[in-house]
């Protein structure tokens, strides 16, 4: 039988990344990210005794503690903008073109703004989805919600986020368009 340390061990190895992918997702920080994933695997060390594998499965359960220390850092924080220094670094990236990098930060922007415009159920949901590939089943066990709700919610989030970024497309196209006329 493994001992509690060593499975917590082999825990943090197998999960961090997901844990990590997933608070980045949602906060878009990854100096605040790394922070945050230490606090969700120390609360899953205090909180290790709680823990039942019947009800789910280890990745779950950290991500439903990544989930409320999210919640934490947001209440916090209070959209306070931060620019890390290895994004700007990759601005002087040699092997980008300029272009390229433009391209790339706008498109990162434009996803991060539309992300915004969704409700904070939605942008966990996808969170969880796209950013741990956690299956619909364990994100309902998560949130305490149907799998069917779930998967609703992923798919009209998606489709809100289309919208919402191809209306913001074509309100630039237009200023830009407007700008070569005048």
């Amino acid at each position: 039988m493994m001992s509690a340390e060593a499975f917590l061990e082999d825990i943090y190895r197998q999960y961090y990344k997901n844990v990590y992918n997933y608070i980045c997702f949602r906060i878009n920080n990854h100096f605040d990210a790394e922070e945050l994933a230490s606090t969700v695997f120390e609360n899953a060390i205090q909180r290790f005794q709680t823990y039942k594998p019947m009800l789910s499965p280890v990745e779950a359960w950290l991500i439903g503690i990544a989930k409320n220390v999210v919640t934490d850092h947001l209440r916090r924080r209070k959209h306070k903008v931060f620019v890390p220094i290895d994004e700007i670094a990759s601005l002087i990236s040699e092997y980008r073109q300029p272009e390229e990098v433009a391209v790339v930060n706008e498109q990162n922007r434009a996803l991060i703004q539309a992300m915004a415009r969704l409700k904070e159920k939605e942008r966990q949901v996808l969170s969880m989805k796209f950013a741990t590939d956690l299956r619909n089943n364990e994100i309902a066990r998560i949130l305490k919600v149907s799998d069917s709700n779930v998967g609703v919610i992923v798919h009209r989030a998606v489709q809100k986020l289309r919208r919402i970024l191809e209306e913001e497309d074509g309100r630039y196209e237009k200023r830009g368009s407007k700008q070569c006329i005048d």
